[in-house]
């Protein structure tokens, strides 16, 4: 696990420290307002996936039909990896004329006989990541036809969280106490504290395939999870006597 921080200050002056024209004009407290982030990378322990069967054929009922047909031995062979019912999951079913892969434009009569094409498509979740490669080779064997989002993910993620959101924090801290020295004052007591998800690298899911002869197990090679937050602080700014 790894963690990174980085912080941004910003010192914010009273307009009574300017001149003043008029009456009534109120005395705002000096503040400094500093921003920082933290990030903790963890080890990856689920995988998901999209898995599809694609079916085409000149009628709508025999293209869904062949699906029918197609998707039974895929869904015996995730049951066969010993996944829980819960792990595999319908995300998807369609069946529609085949549009043209260019131009998205549904096919003419100058265009030949019309297709139809059938997906149904499952989102399967997995703990032992060992066991990604031979699932997605035997996936393809019962006649998968599309394998898409592979994702991985951490267990550990929410309590990462709360580990960044305290870097967050304190890297804040750390440069306000430096802001407010070489501002000629000392840090005050906390304002406000405003924490977000830096969406740039929360939850950074990848992975790489690399492909092998038919007889090999389909390699992976996951990427850390990295869960960073940011922390917006305003502190009280106290001037020296």
């Amino acid at each position: 696990m790894r963690n990174r921080m980085a912080a941004i200050l910003l010192v914010l002056f009273p307009t009574s420290a300017f001149p003043q024209f008029g009456t009534g004009a109120t005395r705002a407290a000096p503040e400094i307002v500093s921003s920082g982030s933290g990030e903790v990378k963890l080890k990856p322990d689920r995988a998901t996936l999209t898995i599809a069967v694609v079916t085409r054929a000149a009628t709508a009922a025999e293209a869904g039909l062949q699906n029918v047909r197609r998707i039974q031995p895929l869904l015996a062979a995730l049951r066969r990896q010993r996944l829980a019912d819960s792990a595999i999951m319908t995300t998807g079913y369609t069946v529609a004329l085949e549009r043209d892969a260019t131009f998205g434009r549904v096919p003419t009569s100058t265009d030949g006989p019309p297709a139809y094409v059938a997906r149904n498509a499952v989102r399967v979740t997995l703990t032992e990541l060992d066991a990604l490669g031979q699932l997605l080779d035997s996936a393809l064997a019962a006649g998968a036809t599309e394998v898409a989002n592979v994702a991985f993910s951490s267990s550990q993620a929410p309590q990462a969280r709360q580990r960044a959101v305290a870097l967050a924090v304190r890297e804040a801290r750390v440069s306000a106490e430096a802001g407010a020295v070489a501002a000629g004052g000392k840090l005050g007591n906390v304002i406000e504290v405003n924490l977000s998800p830096d969406n740039s690298m929360y939850f950074e899911f990848s992975s790489r395939v690399a492909g092998g002869i038919a007889s090999a197990t389909t390699p992976f090679m996951p990427s850390d999870v990295s869960v960073r937050m940011q922390a917006r602080v305003r502190f009280e700014f106290a001037a020296r006597p």
